[in-house]
């Protein structure tokens, strides 16, 4: 049995996996296992994943997206920790190294993760110590007001295996914050240690993991309502969540005008108004649900 499970969801990521995998496999610490998660790619992906069959494991599942490709992927795992890698991601050989070893010396802590560099499509760094870089804005949004935390990306963390089962793993109806909504619901469970050393580099590139229109904004709705259900009796998160829950549906109105659905526009602008009734720019667009000569809708 390893020590740490490896977890790498992958969809049509023929053009990165190769650069991911070898970053795993050129870990200053050895004692882990490789779990792939093929979630139904149409590309060259299956056929490069097996070119690695030597040190990896290939799981094949019709695509479901990628919380269910990682649950998917932890379920086979056999390690007591598991740590999360993206198709597109890199990282940097000591990042297990430093996050076992800070795991291992904190009983109570059941999430480790790293500061990250970022990089562009061509692999070439273009940003150092993001996280760390973007912690005061993080934690000044609402959501980070929530979770008490900054900016934590999957391919950062490493996680007890028996916490992110007794929490449920990713909520894989989500096609966006399904990383917050893990970690808020793991908070419940422990500490999280931040190690202040860049352990993985991300990649902005056009087809990356952005989510737009009907998707995102239906899973922006669910993530909010699991929020409300887990902060039910806390009534200073409760009020962070009604206003970004009003603002959630008065984006959601704007994108049913886009659409063409003017009458379900107003309803989810009144829905936002009764959260929040003091929000101006969105009676400004229900007015302009009723009568669209009176401006754009572009926004």
């Amino acid at each position: 049995m390893a020590l740490v499970s490896v977890v790498l969801p992958v969809y049509n990521g023929a053009r990165f996996i190769r650069e991911s995998l070898d970053s795993v496999l050129a870990q200053t610490f050895h004692d882990y296992e490789i779990i792939c998660v093929d979630d139904g790619s149409t590309d060259d992906s299956v056929a490069i994943l097996n070119e690695y069959r030597q040190h990896v494991t290939v799981f094949r599942q019709a695509n479901a997206g990628q919380g269910a490709a990682r649950n998917a992927g932890v379920h086979q795992a056999s390690g007591p920790y598991v740590a999360f890698i993206d198709q597109d991601d890199r990282w940097y050989p000591w990042k297990l190294t430093q996050q076992v070893v800070a795991i291992e010396r904190d009983p109570e802590a059941v999430l480790v993760h790293c500061n990250s560099d970022r990089m562009d499509a061509q692999g070439q760094v273009v940003q150092r110590g993001a996280t760390v870089e973007e912690h005061s804005r993080a934690m000044e949004s609402p959501l980070g007001r929530l979770l008490g935390e900054g900016l934590i990306l999957p391919s950062a963390m490493l996680v007890r295996r028996d916490a992110f089962e007794r929490v449920g793993g990713f909520d894989h109806a989500l096609r966006g914050y399904e990383d917050f909504d893990l970690c808020a619901r793991l908070k419940q469970e422990g500490r999280f240690v931040f190690l202040d050393e860049p352990g993985m580099c991300y990649r902005i590139h056009a087809g990356g993991s952005s989510r737009a229109g009907h998707t995102v904004v239906r899973s922006r709705e669910r993530f909010l309502k699991n929020m409300m259900k887990l902060y039910d009796t806390d009534e200073a998160k409760r009020r962070i969540l009604n206003m970004v829950m009003a603002e959630c549906y008065s984006d959601w109105g704007m994108d049913e005008m886009r659409s063409g659905n003017v009458s379900e526009a107003r309803a989810m602008m009144l829905r936002s108004l009764k959260l929040n009734p003091t929000k101006f720019r969105t009676y400004s667009r229900l007015v302009r649900s009723v009568w669209p000569w009176s401006g754009s809708i572009s926004h």
